[in-house]
C-alpha cells in the first residue's frame, strides 16, 4: 500500500496553489530543474527523486489517518526513525503545504550544495520559499511545537542521516568503493583500440574533454563505471527474491531481475556469432543516420502531454 500511495502522490494530494498546480508539484518542478542543473549521473537523481517524493509522501500522510508513513515512525534496515505524531494549530491545508516545503528545501539545500548549476537552483528554491512567505532561518526540528516547518525540517534531516549509511557512498561524493575496471582506458582521440586486453568486459574512456548533457564543461577525465555497486543501495521496491548475487574480487554485487549474461566473444571457439550479429547490428541501424536529412524527432514530455491528471484510458 506504501508504495502504491508513493507513487500515486501527485495525483492524490488535494492542495493546490493558485496556478492549479499541486504544491507537490511545484517541488517536483524544483527538483528536476535542480537535476537539470547538476552533474548528467542518473543513478544519483533516481535516488534523489525517490527521497524527495518519499518526503512529499509522508507529509501527506502525516494528515491523513488513513495512510502509513514510509520513513516517519518506521525502521529501514538498520535505521530507525522514530516519530511520536504530530499535532497544528495551523488550519491543515496551509500545515501540510509549509511542512511539505521545507522537507523538500531541506534536501534540496544538502543534495545540490556542490552542484555546477547551483546559484540557479539555490535562486529558485529560495525564491519559492520567499513567495509562500516561509522563513527559511527557521531551522527547528522540534515539531512538538505544532510547527509544521520544523516537522519538515525533521523529516528532511532523518532522510538524509538514512542516505549517509544507505549504500550509496554519498559522503565520497558517490565513489566506486570496489569496482576497478581491467582495461586500460581507450583515448577516444586516437583510432583503433590496442590495449584492449578483455573484450568480453567494461572498458572506460579517456576523453580530452567534453560538454555533458546537462551543459557542463568536463575537463580531461576518465569517468568511472556508473555505480556498479549501486545494487546494494537500499531501495524501495526491489525484493530479495528477485536478487542475484555475484562475487568479484571479494565484493557481493547485488543484481535483481537479472537478466543473465550478454553474449561474449569466445576467442575463435566458434561460439561468438550472436555477439558479432549484435555488433553488426548496431553499424547497420548506425547507417541510416544522417544529420543532413533534417529530420527531427521530438522526444520532449510535450509531444507525450504533460497532464496534470490522468487520463481516463491509455489506449489512445
Amino acid at each position: 500500500m506504501k508504495k502504491i500511495l508513493l507513487v500515486l502522490l501527485l495525483c492524490m494530494t488535494t492542495f493546490w496553489s493558485a496556478d492549479g498546480q499541486s504544491i507537490a508539484r511545484e517541488w517536483n518542478e524544483q527538483v528536476l530543474n535542480a537535476i537539470r542543473n547538476d552533474f548528467a549521473r542518473p543513478t544519483v537523481h533516481a535516488r534523489n527523486l525517490w527521497h524527495t517524493s518519499a518526503a512529499m509522501y509522508d507529509v501527506w500522510a502525516v494528515f491523513h489517518p488513513e495512510a502509513q508513513t514510509y520513513f516517519l515512525g518506521q525502521t529501514l534496515g538498520d535505521f530507525n526513525i522514530p516519530f511520536d505524531g504530530f499535532e497544528s494549530s495551523v488550519p491543515t491545508e496551509e500545515a501540510l503545504e509549509e511542512a511539505l516545503s521545507f522537507a523538500v528545501f531541506r534536501i534540496m539545500l544538502n543534495r545540490f550544495s556542490s552542484s555546477p548549476g547551483q546559484d540557479n537552483i539555490f535562486t529558485r528554491i529560495f525564491g519559492l520559499m520567499e513567495a509562500k512567505g516561509y522563513d527559511v532561518a527557521n531551522g527547528s526540528t522540534d515539531y512538538s511545537s505544532g510547527d509544521p516547518a520544523a516537522l519538515g525540517n525533521y523529516l528532511a534531516q532523518q532522510i538524509i542521516e538514512f542516505g549517509l549509511q544507505d549504500g550509496s557512498n554519498e559522503a565520497n561524493d558517490y565513489a566506486n568503493r570496489f569496482y576497478q575496471p581491467v582495461n586500460s582506458p581507450l583515448d577516444t582521440d586516437g583510432s583503433g583500440n590496442p590495449d584492449m586486453e578483455f573484450p568480453n568486459r567494461w572498458q572506460p574512456l579517456f576523453i580530452e574533454g567534453f560538454i555533458d548533457q546537462s551543459g557542463n564543461e568536463i575537463p580531461e577525465t576518465t569517468p568511472e563505471f556508473l555505480s556498479p555497486e549501486w545494487g546494494q543501495v537500499a531501495s524501495f521496491a526491489l525484493k530479495d527474491e528477485d536478487r542475484t548475487i555475484y562475487n568479484r574480487d571479494g565484493f557481493d554485487y547485488w543484481v535483481f531481475h537479472d537478466p543473465s549474461d550478454p553474449s561474449y566473444i569466445q576467442d575463435g571457439l566458434g561460439m561468438d556469432d550472436a555477439y558479432k550479429w549484435g555488433f553488426t547490428l548496431v553499424s547497420i541501424w548506425q547507417s541510416h543516420l544522417d544529420p543532413t536529412d533534417e529530420v527531427m524527432i521530438d522526444i520532449s514530455p510535450a509531444s507525450i502531454g504533460n497532464l496534470n491528471e490522468f487520463p481516463e484510458t491509455f489506449d489512445e
